[in-house]
């Protein structure tokens, strides 16, 4: 599209972003896929600066720019070349008949860092014809595009103004801009409140997969959106509603003050409980200011789709993420790991397998390394189908939570303290008529994993923050101590090899059949049995490089009955109910009378309750006040003379 310079005396048009301006000095959205007439492109780069297209055109494999119709991007990635300092720079603008003028463009940056060197965007004024220039906005960067608004207004009243796009790449290899919908405006003075996004999702502190957002039935969900005064009078006060069509919600917000193109994040005090497939969220805000007459309402409102899924109490989800110490993004896969199974404890079943490193098991980490299209490190094989990136996990989880399946799984196992053997009992209760190669499995899988050798240390590519937030790590040195770290989910032994036991169950099953299969497990040492838990799976073999997973299931392990009271234990321990709300109640039993103390950790290994109990003996109920814990996975742990012994418990 051509530049439009309009006069004073022009009529009032709608700005791309819902702002009726009195006065357009400037709008390009680049729609005509080329320099636009009057602007100047300024480049040292050997791919000629910036460009213009359609999102996919100027788009690369780091550097992939959301759609947004056609565009302007200088694209760093695709090039590798010299963009240390490159202009996109409009016509000369007479801004003398004006008092206030505002800037809005949108833009996809990221400010990104690489190899220790930075990118840098900035919005730069130049008032003689490009001599020199002043920076007046800096991008602070966003994972996705944005909507900047800027007070342009010390330049109203000049005749000669040009506004550059300018980037730097830091002499470095780095990613790129992309601008679309560039208004310079006068706007009407008066009040204009705009929805600019509404979102509805789980408030969680963690980073998540930005895509299409699913959630279970009943899931409490927060409603954000986020508002800009696009006019030229402060904010301090608005209603909101919200609704999904059955439930409305009311609130007034007051005692605020938004500035003339300000931004204000609204949350809602009250939760949307997620209903049945597709439901649609309005949000609406009226009553600005206590009813001052707004310039536009069509501006006022705006929607957002969730989508329900009722799961299925039978299905099981099967994440076996490859993973090791010296991989330096595998802290992604660690945090959604851990987030998955905090999140979904009934339902999700997670696995680490490690390689490389001193929890490597070498049976499990060959199968998952030669598994079909295997993807490196770290990945996540999902029932033995397919393979996806860990921050995937919870869209995939929801996208299959809710499926028919042919099997019930469960496992239970039987621990001999004297013998140090584990009894695992797999058992399928059959669902469907079925005929084929189908196996039992079993994996022995540990969690509060530590060790002090350098095997332990864990690389960190998110240090620093130069990649953005991860669950903590980006606060974390570059190589994490393993002082510092715990090790969840660790695959220690996969009892039936990684194919499953050949011939444990018949070539033809009848729906209501019911079958078994126990395998024994000799605990080594550096296990802790304390920590342990059981995975049962059910497979059906096709090949070795197919042989899908039909359900699984977790479980715990018990103690074998008849076992002489002198070869118990110092301590056993029971927590319920888990995962808890309010409150958490530890069962415990000495043998003998014992100094005990009681630990809590997070998921982080950081202590967060303490408490001596004394010497004491016998069966004893403790209760742990889990509505003062953040919700997440914590490690129970008795201090009995010593010798420690722990449990899981997930705080909802």
């Amino acid at each position: 599209m051509n530049i439009r310079l309009l006069s004073s005396i022009t009529c009032l048009i709608l700005s791309v972003n819902a702002a009726i301006a009195q006065t357009t000095f400037l709008f390009e959205d680049f729609e005509d896929g080329t320099l636009p007439v009057g602007w100047t492109n300024i480049s040292n780069a050997t791919d000629g600066g910036w460009k213009f297209g359609n999102s996919t055109q100027l788009s690369s494999t780091y550097f992939q720019i959301p759609p947004h119709t056609l565009m302007a991007a200088t694209n760093d990635d695709a090039c590798n070349c010299n963009k240390a300092d490159e202009y996109l720079i409009t016509p000369q603008l007479d801004l003398s008949g004006a008092t206030i003028v505002y800037l809005t463009f949108d833009a996809f940056y990221m400010a990104g860092t690489y190899q220790s060197k930075k990118e840098e965007a900035h919005i730069k004024i130049s008032t003689n014809g490009g001599s020199t220039w002043t920076t007046v906005f800096t991008l602070p960067g966003y994972n996705g595009w944005f909507t900047y608004d800027l007070d342009l207004s010390a330049y109203a009243g000049q005749s000669n103004v040009q506004i550059a796009f300018n980037y730097k790449d830091g002499s470095g290899w780095l990613y790129g801009w992309a601008i679309d919908n560039v208004h310079l405006y006068e706007p009407v003075i008066g009040v204009d409140m705009v929805v600019s996004s509404v979102v509805v999702g789980k408030n969680d502190p963690r980073p998540v997969f930005v895509g299409f957002q699913q959630y279970l039935v009943g899931m409490p969900l927060t409603v954000m959106a986020i508002l800009n005064n696009k006019g030229t009078v402060p904010i301090t006060s608005f209603d909101v509603m919200w609704t999904d069509g059955t439930n409305t919600i009311n609130e007034t917000v007051t005692g605020i003050s938004i500035p003339p193109l300000g931004t204000y994040t609204y949350t809602s005090s009250t939760p949307y409980l997620t209903q049945t497939g597709y439901q649609t969220i309005w949000l609406y805000i009226s009553n600005i200011n206590n009813g001052s007459s707004e310039i536009s309402t069509t501006n006022n409102s705006k929607s957002y789709t969730v989508y329900g899924v009722t799961p299925n109490p039978d299905r099981k989800y099967l994440a076996e993420e490859a993973t090791g110490t010296w991989c330096g993004w595998c802290p992604r896969g660690t945090v959604f790991m851990d987030y998955m199974t905090e999140t979904y404890p009934e339902q999700f079943v997670g696995i680490a397998v490690h390689n490389g490193d001193p929890m490597a098991n070498a049976t499990y980490d060959n199968g998952v390394s030669e598994f079909p299209n295997f993807a490196g490190y770290p990945s996540v094989i999902v029932d033995r189908s397919y393979i996806i990136d860990p921050q995937e996990l919870e869209n995939d989880f929801i996208s299959r939570v809710g499926n028919d399946v042919p099997v019930k799984v469960s496992v239970e196992g039987f621990y001999n303290p004297s013998t140090k053997k584990l009894e695992v009992k797999v058992t399928g209760e059959f669902l469907q008529n079925l005929s084929g190669n189908f196996r039992f499995n079993a994996v022995v899988v540990e969690d509060s994993v530590k060790g002090s050798t350098a095997g332990y240390n864990q690389a960190n590519f998110y240090a620093g923050g130069g990649m953005g937030s991860m669950g903590g790590y980006e606060n974390l040195p570059s190589t994490v101590p393993a002082s510092m770290m715990v090790y969840n989910h660790v695959g220690r032994a996969i009892l039936g090899g990684f194919l499953g036991t050949p011939n444990s169950l018949p070539t033809t099953i009848n729906a209501g059949d019911t079958y078994s299969y126990v395998y024994q497990y000799s605990v080594p040492s550096f296990v802790k049995i304390e920590n342990v838990h059981l995975v049962g799976m059910i497979t059906q073999y096709i090949s070795d490089t197919d042989n899908k997973v039909l359900n699984c299931n977790k479980g715990g392990w018990q103690l074998t009955i008849g076992v002489e009271e002198n070869e118990l234990p110092a301590a056993t321990m029971m927590i319920y109910p888990n995962p808890a709300d309010e409150q958490a109640m530890l069962r415990f039993r000495t043998t003998e009378a014992a100094e005990v103390g009681l630990e809590v950790r997070n998921h982080l290994g950081q202590l967060v309750i303490t408490e001596k109990l004394g010497r004491i003996s016998g069966e004893h109920l403790l209760p742990i006040k889990t509505n003062k814990l953040p919700a997440g996975t914590y490690t129970i742990t008795l201090v009995v003379d010593g010798k420690t012994f722990s449990e899981k418990l997930f705080v909802q």
